[in-house]
């Protein structure tokens, strides 16, 4: 495969995967994903954000679908992640953040934009376009520009809105952050419970690294919590405090319904395996910039794939293996489109 052709693989599949996620979420379009993990919008928006830039209509329908839905977004967990992020990154959602303020919903909106300001005098000065092709040539630079946008640093065509986006549909498994949102609000009680919920358990600081939280913000939630009775400890490991649930009467609660029906959802780090997808992203436009050989190609390619894989593979998902070391370095990217198109494609 050419690594023009293993490149555009790669983003073809990712943005198809990004437009089911958000589809179930309530952007136009036909929704019939049957993934079966919890959707995770605040991760999902920064790579969405991000790959979006090769789709524009897929950035400006996701921010149709902030101005319906935007009340679910936990901005503490927003900017707790974004601590960790480039600045292409932060100055993306800043200038997302800006144009809400303007569309109703200032005081949400508004910490944010100004998190996010980049000190990099030069980007406004000198703004760079918002949308590349597919093949990675930037938009021509529009001399009508959306005037909010440029005063972050980005050319593009100006924005309008439609409000087409649908409320986003809290009775199925793949919503349950939403649903655990709605009833106990924003913050670290509905993702500690979602995580309880996906596991036999956990100790305060592997729920704080998954759930993208302070460990002692998390700590502080799972001792406020166990005061219910409902949330429950027990000593696992070197005496260390360990917090579960009993997962048969919370999801009959849940549900509505008895737990022999429920199909659960499967707990993915959204974090994680988002961060990952774009350091794959960055390594293959890298390759498909520059001469390699199919040696160095490969390796670059298994290491970040690897970093993927891992990820889905602490799911229990089923899912292809990843290509391993035995796999011949001219061998190894029609192991990568198998897996590609396998794990991100149609389902």
């Amino acid at each position: 495969m050419l690594q023009k052709d293993f490149r555009d693989l790669f983003l073809e599949n990712i943005l198809n995967f990004l437009w089911r996620q958000w589809s179930a979420l309530g952007v136009l379009g036909e929704s019939r994903t049957k993934d079966p993990w919890i959707y995770d919008p605040e991760p999902m928006l920064l790579f969405t954000l991000e790959m979006g830039r090769y789709e524009p209509r897929l950035f400006d329908e996701v921010v149709d679908w902030l101005i319906v839905n935007g009340r679910w977004i936990d901005m503490q967990r927003l900017r707790g992640i974004l601590r960790e992020k480039a600045e292409i990154n932060r100055n993306l959602i800043g200038a997302v953040a800006a144009f809400l303020m303007n569309q109703g919903n200032e005081r949400k909106w508004r910490n944010l934009s100004q998190f996010c300001r980049s000190h990099d005098s030069n980007r406004y000065s000198n703004p760079e376009s918002l949308f590349y092709e597919k093949n990675g040539k930037s938009h021509p630079i529009t001399k009508t520009p959306d005037s909010i946008f440029l005063t972050h640093g980005f050319n593009r065509p100006q924005l309008r809105v439609r409000r087409m986006t649908r409320k986003v549909p809290i009775t199925s498994y793949n919503t349950l952050r939403f649903l655990l949102r709605a009833l106990f609000g924003l913050g670290s009680r509905a993702e500690c419970l979602a995580y309880l919920l996906t596991h036999e358990g956990g100790h305060p600081s592997e729920i704080a690294k998954a759930i993208g939280i302070s460990i002692r913000g998390t700590q502080d939630t799972l001792i406020e919590l166990s005061r219910s009775g409902f949330i429950l400890t027990r000593v696992s490991g070197k005496r260390k405090i360990e917090y579960w649930l009993s997962h048969e009467r919370w999801w009959e609660f849940l549900s509505r319904g008895s737990i022999s029906e429920i199909e659960k959802p499967i707990w993915i780090d959204w974090i994680a395996l988002y961060s990952a997808l774009s350091q794959l992203w960055a390594a293959l436009n890298e390759i498909s910039k520059e001469e390699m050989s199919d040696y160095m190609r490969s390796s670059k390619l298994r290491d970040s794939l690897e970093m993927v894989g891992s990820e889905f593979a602490k799911s229990g998902l089923d899912i292809p293996p990843i290509p391993g070391i035995d796999v011949r370095p001219e061998e190894y990217e029609k192991a990568f489109e198998e897996f590609i198109i396998n794990v991100f494609g149609a389902r």
